[in-house]
């Protein structure tokens, strides 16, 4: 048995066995690393050691002859012509020439040669093991005097051109509801704002990078209040957004779109409830604000209150159809019409029937938030983030027909012999959607073949004859003929 000195001993000698290997290791270890530093430098001496590149061409290797060719030839084919800046998934292209970039070939090279020679002694040491490794080097940093650009040009670039689409105002959520309606609502929004400085910087930093893209500084400021603490309905993020242009429409449509979108603005859908376009449109009729507008019925083309309300439900129904919820009732127009395109994302309304119904199949509410911003119609759904993969397929347009005879309706409202266009003529068309909606776990919920049957359709003229009925027109609101005959847009009712 041993004594407890001896074990002592015995402990004592493994300990500095074990310390004298380490010591031998580490030594090791520092004598391959400093002969492969002076190896390196031995075997690249005048040479550009590898990894480093210069207008992303690897110079490794080369003399310094042979990289400044290699330089000039890369300028001389315009290799920085192009330079990416990103922010927000936003990009935009400059040429740095224009920004009065010009660049010193001769310094160029020096400070490509001067990587792992003239740098501290840490510096070139991890230059040196970096060439060993393969690994790619920066040749030059921000501060290089081998360049130079016009930074108040390019800083002016930046204010004028990126700052706008980037930079927004910070915005608290804010949700008023009273009768099951939204009388007050902003959503949260984060505030952005570009670095102009650090941008500048960073561009600076990689003109002779070889990605040629430049991340730009964006600094963001998060809201005080989200949207999820106004409420407990599930009302807390955007889920889908239609969107329709209606340029070209004339002032009634124009009249009739913002008071049928305001309709819905503020509008909360229950889980599981189903919109009914029609009945949540109320009368359409002068005391609720719509003016006559032209649309064709039984082959006459007459003013009706409301024409141009079908712009509002085609946007509606796109917020459903890319959102991914339950499309429970909808019908195309009987023709191909400007405003809707492309064929087969439109949706027909007229009181009582066709109408627009969409089921909120998501976990909470849904409110509804309509705008316009110049010609553009907007329907933003917020409610409960589904996770949903929605994969659209189409429109695909098919059995394209020509156009029929125009048609001439003679009437005394015109001077006689006057003609005045009021429809184009419109090809049929076929059109088909298809529609998959993924769950969060990837289960298929929706599988939708949206089919749509367009009609072709006459050109429409009034003819001026003196003994002819007046026809009340309303022509002095027709701006573009391709688009005046508007919703029910020629579904022949009766």
């Amino acid at each position: 048995m041993k004594s407890p000195v001896i074990k002592q001993l015995h402990k004592t000698f493994k300990w500095q066995t074990a310390s004298s290997l380490s010591l031998v290791l580490i030594a090791g270890i520092l004598v391959i690393a400093i002969s492969s530093y002076f190896v390196v430098g031995q075997v690249y001496a005048g040479r550009v050691f590898p990894g480093v590149s210069v207008l992303g061409i690897d110079l490794g290797g080369e003399s310094k002859t042979d990289a400044r060719f290699i330089i000039n030839k890369s300028l001389s084919l315009g290799n920085i012509e192009s330079l990416t800046l990103t922010a927000n998934e936003l990009e935009w292209q400059i040429n740095p020439v224009e920004f009065g970039f010009k660049a010193d070939v001769d310094l160029l090279v020096d400070e490509a040669m001067a990587i792992g020679r003239s740098q501290s002694l840490s510096a070139n040491f991890n230059s040196r093991i970096l060439a060993i490794t393969g690994k790619t080097q920066k040749a030059i940093v921000a501060d290089s005097k081998a360049y130079s650009f016009d930074r108040p040009k390019l800083e002016q670039y930046l204010t004028e051109q990126i700052v706008p689409e980037v930079d927004r105002e910070v915005q608290d959520a804010e949700l008023v509801i009273k009768n099951g309606r939204a009388t007050t609502f902003q959503p949260d929004q984060e505030g952005r704002s570009v670095n102009l400085e650090e941008s500048m910087n960073a561009i600076s930093a990689s003109l002779l990078s070889p990605d040629n893209a430049v991340d730009l500084v964006v600094e963001v400021d998060k809201p005080k209040v989200t949207l999820a603490q106004t409420n407990k309905l599930g009302i807390n993020t955007l889920i889908a957004r239609g969107e329709s242009n209606f340029s070209g429409s004339p002032a009634n449509r124009r009249q009739n779109i913002k008071v049928g979108a305001q309709k819905f603005d503020g509008v909360i859908v229950d889980k599981n409830e189903v919109l009914s376009f029609i009945k949540e449109l109320g009368p359409i009729d002068a005391r609720a604000g719509f003016l006559p507008e032209l649309v064709i019925k039984n082959d006459e083309t007459v003013p009706e209150f409301g024409g141009g309300l079908c712009q509002v439900s085609t946007t509606a129904f796109r917020a459903v159809l890319y959102g991914g919820l339950t499309i429970t009732e909808r019908r195309n127009h009987s023709y191909r019409v400007a405003y809707y395109e492309p064929a087969g994302t439109d949706a027909t309304v007229y009181d009582p029937y066709p109408d627009f119904k969409f089921t909120n199949d998501t976990p909470g509410s849904i409110l509804i938030d309509t705008y316009i911003k110049g010609d553009q119609l907007f329907f933003d759904f917020y409610g409960t983030d589904t996770h949903r993969k929605v994969d659209v397929d189409g429109p695909h347009i098919s059995n394209i027909t020509a156009f029929p005879e125009p048609i001439y309706i003679d009437t005394s409202t015109l001077a006689p012999g006057q003609i005045k266009q009021i429809e184009t003529a419109h090809r049929g068309a076929s059109a088909v959607v298809y529609r998959k909606v993924y769950d969060e776990a990837g289960k298929v919920i929706h599988n939708d073949t949206i089919k749509s049957h367009y009609i072709p359709w006459p050109a429409k003229y009034l003819r001026g004859v003196e003994d002819a009925a007046k026809v009340d027109t309303n022509l002095d609101n027709i701006d573009d003929p391709g688009n005046t005959a508007t919703d029910p847009l020629a579904l022949n009712l009766p």
